[in-house]
Order: C-alpha cells, then structure tokens, then sequence
C-alpha cells in the first residue's frame, strides 16, 4: 500500500451493508454530550451506577445506558469489528475505565435481555417519581443521540419515536412513572411499537420472538446466497440449521427452536440423523469459509455479511442452552476469517482507488513516456506496478502491536494480551504494597510445524522484557541435540550451560517430547529434564521455559515426570491455518518480496494447499513460504528463455498461475521439523 494510503477507521457491523468511516465530529458530539450531562447536577442526582466498578465515582446514569445502548441499537445480537469494535469504550472512555480493553482489529458479539432498552427505567424503580421520569426522560434522550449514526440510525429512530408517544400520553406516561416493572414490559413487548418499528426491533416483543426472527433470517439470507452464488456443499435450510447445531455442541433440536419451527423441525431432524456421524467442525468452518470467499469476489459481500450475521445470531441462540458456560459460548461461524476476507476487499478497494488517483494526477508526458515503454500495468491484488515497495512496519518497539499483527493465532493472542493483564496487575499490587497472585511463567506450546510457536516465544520475551519482567528479553532456542550428550556425564553440563545462556529470558525447546523418547528409560534424555527442572526451581524469576511440540507427544511428555505439570501451568494450543489464512500468509509474503499477483494467482495457491483435514506433519506456515519460493523459482525459469535486456520490472515481478504448483522440494530444516515424533 502506498505511504499516502489511509486506511480509514471504521465502526463494521457485521448485518450492515458496508463498514462505517466513524467521523470525528460525530465521536466529539457524542462525547461532548456525555460530559454535559456529567457537568449538570440535575442529571447527577436520580441515578448515579456507584455500584459498577468499571465507572468512576459520579457517572450519571445516561452515561452508563448510553455504554449499554449504543451497541445494541446497530442490531440484535449484533456483531461489531474494525476499529471501533469496542463502541462503548470509544463514547464512554472519560467515565468508563475497564480493567482490559479489546485490542488489535477484532470483533465483538454483543448480548443482551430483550428488554435491554428498558435498564434505566428498571434501575430507577426504587425511586421516587420524578426519578421515574427522568429516567423515561433520559432513555429518550440516550437513543436520540443515534438517529444520524447510519448503522444504528434505524433502530434508534424508531425506538426513539416510540419514547416520544409514551412521552406525549399521559396514561403511558403514569404507567411507567408509577407502574409496576411487570407492566411495563408487558407493554413494550405487546403495543409500544407500531408494525415498521417491530420490523428493525424485532426482540423488543420478548425472547420468543427475537429467536424466531433470528432463525428466519438464516432461512431468508440463506436462500438468497444459494441463489446468488450456488454451493454444493451449502445445501437447504434444514441441512444449514442442523449444521448450526452440531457446530455449536448440541446434538438436538433445543425445544425452543422446535417450536418455532413447527412442522419443519422433522425436516431439521431428518438432516440431524443424516449428517451428524461425518460432521467436523473444521471441514464445516472450510466449506464456509470457501462460500463466503467466492461470494465476496463475485460482489456478494453485503449478502455475505448478513448471512454470517443471521448465523452468528443463531449459534448464540443455540449456545444458551448449553449448560456447560456463559452465553454466548461457541461463536459459529468462523467470524473471524469472515472478516478478514471483508477486510481484504475493503483495503483492496481503497488501495487501488488511490493508486488510479495518483496514476490521473501524472503529468500527460509522463503517461506518454510510460505508455511508449510498456503495456500498462493492470491492478492486482497486491496494487500496481507503480506502486512502491511495501513500507516494512517497525515493531521493534512494540511487540503487541506486531502480535496483533500476525495472521490468525486469535486464541493465542488472546491468551498473550491476557498474561499481560495478569503481569499489570500484580506490578501495581507491589507499587501499592499489596500481595501478589504470581503464578509460574513457564508454557507449554503445542500445534503443528508452521504455526508460529517461535516467533510467539520470542514477542513473549520482548513483551516480558518492556514490562520488567526480564532482564534481557532475549530467546535461546534448543532441541534434543543442544542438552543431551554422547557420553555418560556430558548432559547435565550441557543443558546447565544452555539454560545459563538463557537467564533474563526465555529457553525455548522445541520438540521437548525427545527429550524423553517412549520405551528408553536409560535415555539420557532424562538427565536433561531433571537438571532444567532443577534450575527452573534454582533461578525461578530470572528464565521462562517453554516446551513445544505436537499435541500428543507433549501430553506423553508432561505425563514422564511428575515434577512438570505444576511447574507448567499455562498452555497455549497453536491451531493449524485454514485454507484463507495460509492464502493470507502467501500474500503477505509475496508483497514482502515486491511481487506482483492477480486474484487468479491466489486460486492456484488453493488448489496446491491440501483440503483439511491435513496430515500430522502439514508445515502450514513454512508449507507456504515454500510454494512461494517454488512460484519465484518457477517465474527465474520462465523468464529464462527470454532475451535478458527486454525483461521489464513488471516481468521480473510479476507472478502467472503457472508458476504457482505444489513445492517439489524444500529447505533441509523443514524437513527435519515435519518428521512427526522425532
């Protein structure tokens, strides 16, 4: 991208046809407004939230519903990404001072009662009339604050217009200054709302209606996808329910859904008995993920973004009625390849718009010089020839910000932004001469080769190191042949050494599962585990240790010695990349290079990527760095046969589908970290 290229920052709701650039005047007035009413004492005194801790002393009350309101009025159940994910935190940042805050570029999926516009009069039923109605008063107030904000601006109108009748009549009025609770939800889900209203309201009648409009949304924007981008996969309504189900850890049709169902749960039921045996959700993610992929390059991308978005609303439907954890608990479907391939298409666009700006802005004798050399340059996925090499972003200073940068790893960045909370908090408890809940650093890693385990240990010890954590903040990286010796004697010495070089950071081993090989209980290996547990004991805050390996062979490592599984309590579990996510990788890379690509490039980097589920020994990452290395090997050979001196730039980057096949060899160290169990 070139440097003059802004990326805007948006609020992107999943349901809405497009992100939305958020203006600054916009934030400013919204912002603004929250502080007057903090400034003026008459707000100050009817409700005051004192008992959330998140809020500073003295939040008024229409500050706190408007925390809780503002999101929910771009949907139900809406799903929010881009940079004003975290809208609450956004508008509220002077009074709300959460403990942790959404980092990076993700999404959030918000939940609520459906009488969740009704909080602040439900807050005030304790008190006396006039704070009944300021309370009316100030929810009026709150939503009226949305009606020009364009992904809440339906919603927000419509609800506020119905305030303003209950504002304007004086029996609705009476009902909720000295009504019971009771009544006046039973109000608002039965005759507060006129028929357009209850259309873009839909939970505001009460749960049962807000599921059953969830489960027709899948069936309508369902029907529509097939019509518009036909997947043999896709199947019918009954086949993408009961998919729903299975991916989020039921086996049944729940009895709620049933009933909305009516005569088509035995058509749900049927696909249930039909599919549930071979159903995995990884396959089911990549099907989808592929549907929605082709959507979004044929120009499907709204349709696209209100099926995940119906989707999503189901799973989370379908996810409270498991009693294993909090609702919502699976997030179904994968939302968050989703939104990267909307992203990809919204930074391409924006890319390319500026790139053909700065090509118009050229002087005609410039462009005639261009034109009389070469063809021009079409656009690519990767921008134009003229576009300048891509800037390499500094992170030296910032590990987080180069964590949030990587591809995928959601699970694991979360783990990591967690770990630092953690370090945060027990720091400020010495500051303030209070005790720590300090718990042992050392991980566990475990996944696939490929997956980004080194390069995590290593932010994980630049992270540590700026928090003061360690001295150093440096990483040493050992395998089997660095702590064990040929002889008897040599081990101890051996890894002791190691594991000195390591202090004030971190030691990384990689494939600690050889350090104890199965059916060798002689194996020196074993001598080598006991002298690093030892000086882990020895040297406790000055090193972490982190173990890595594949799942299996690490949990028959931990389970070798009685003394690692407390001394390890984190583990971080590295998922394999999905076919969108190595795809992802291979653009980064190839752009790193300064090659040039079409879309039909990116298709044949699929074909070569093997459909999941994938071997034991898939390289993932290191897979892809190596079917890119073949393309730019492929493209050294095509170019080979043509007269030197009249290859172009363009020629010599470039990339064509022919160079893309599957790698025919690979660097000697790949091949020795994708043998399984070595």
């Amino acid at each position: 991208m070139a440097d003059d290229v802004r990326r805007p920052r948006v609020l992107d709701v999943l349901a809405a046809e497009e992100p939305w650039e958020v203006p600054g005047a916009w934030l400013s007035r919204i912002r603004a407004q929250l502080k007057a009413w903090a400034d003026d004492p008459e707000a100050l005194r009817p409700l005051r939230p004192e008992a959330f801790p998140d809020f500073v002393k003295g939040t008024p009350a229409a500050v706190w519903f408007t925390h809780q309101a503002a999101p929910l009025l771009t949907g139900w159940i809406p799903v929010l990404h881009g940079e004003y994910a975290d809208l609450p935190t956004e508008l509220t940042r002077e009074f709300y001072r959460p403990s942790s805050r959404l980092g990076g570029n993700g999404h959030v999926i918000y939940v609520a009662p459906t009488d969740w516009h009704l909080q602040a009069i439900a807050g005030a039923r304790g008190f006396r009339e006039n704070g009944r109605r300021h309370a009316l008063q100030l929810s009026r107030n709150v939503v009226g604050m949305f009606v020009d904000a364009p992904p809440m601006a339906a919603r927000a109108t419509a609800l506020a217009a119905a305030f303003d009748r209950v504002l304007a009549d004086r029996e609705l009025t009476d009902l909720h200054v000295t009504g019971e609770y009771d009544e006046i939800a039973k109000y608002w889900r039965t005759d507060a709302l006129k028929d357009s209203e209850r259309a873009v309201l839909p939970e505001l009648a009460g749960p049962s209606a807000a599921l059953r409009y969830s489960i027709n949304s899948v069936r309508d924007t369902h029907a529509r996808m097939l019509m518009a981008s036909p997947d043999e996969y896709a199947g019918d309504f009954a086949q993408v329910l009961a998919e729903l189900i299975l991916a989020t850890g039921l086996r049944g049709i729940p009895q709620s859904v049933a009933n909305v169902l009516g005569d088509a749960a035995l058509d749900v039921h049927k696909a249930l008995e039909d599919i549930h045996e071979a159903f995995t959700l990884p396959i089911w993610h990549g099907h989808v993920n592929q549907w929605m992929s082709r959507a979004i390059r044929g120009g499907q991308s709204a349709l696209a973004r209100s099926w995940g978005a119906a989707a999503a609303r189901v799973g989370v439907h379908l996810s409270g009625v498991l009693a294993k954890g909090p609702w919502p608990v699976a997030e179904v479907p994968d939302l968050t390849t989703l939104f990267r391939m909307l992203d990809r298409e919204r930074w391409s666009i924006i890319e390319n718009a500026a790139a053909a700006d700065q090509e118009a802005s050229l002087s005609a004798a410039w462009k005639t010089v261009k034109d009389d050399e070469e063809p021009k340059a079409r656009p690519s996925r990767s921008g134009t020839l003229d576009d300048p090499m891509p800037e390499v972003v500094d992170f030296s200073d910032d590990p987080l910000a180069e964590l949030d940068s990587l591809i995928g790893l959601e699970s694991v960045k979360d783990a990591v932004r967690r770990m630092v909370a953690e370090v945060k908090t027990n720091l400020r408890r010495t500051e303030l001469g209070l005790p720590s809940h300090e718990r042992a650093r050392h991980m566990v890693f475990v996944g696939k080769p490929g997956t980004a385990k080194t390069t995590i240990a290593r932010l994980l010890s630049r992270i540590y190191h700026q928090l003061g954590v360690l001295e150093k903040g440096h990483v040493v990286e050992v395998d089997r042949s660095d702590l064990v010796g040929a002889a008897v004697g040599s081990t101890a010495p051996m890894t002791a050494a190691k594991f000195r070089e390591a202090l004030g950071g971190v030691l990384f081993i990689d494939e600690a599962y050889s350090l104890t090989p199965e059916n060798t209980p002689g194996d020196y290996g074993l001598e080598a585990v006991s002298t690093i547990l030892k000086m882990m004991e020895d040297h406790r805050n000055d090193c972490i240790v982190i173990v890595a390996g594949y799942h299996r062979e690490m949990q028959r490592f931990m389970e070798s010695n009685t003394g690692l599984q407390s001394r390890f309590p984190k583990l971080l579990s590295f998922s394999e990349y999905d076919t969108d996510q190595l795809v992802a990788i291979f653009e980064l890379q190839a752009r790193q290079k300064g090659m040039i690509y079409g879309e039909e490039v990116l298709d044949k980097v699929r074909t070569v990527i093997p459909p999941a589920p994938r071997g034991h020994s898939f390289g993932n990452g290191r897979f892809i760095r190596n079917v890119l290395e073949e393309a730019v090997s492929n493209q050294a050979t095509r170019l080979s046969a043509s007269d030197p001196d009249s290859l172009t730039e363009r020629d010599l980057r470039e990339l064509i589908p022919s160079d893309v096949r599957p790698p025919t060899s690979m660097r000697a160290e790949d091949y020795l970290l994708q043998k399984p169990g070595t």
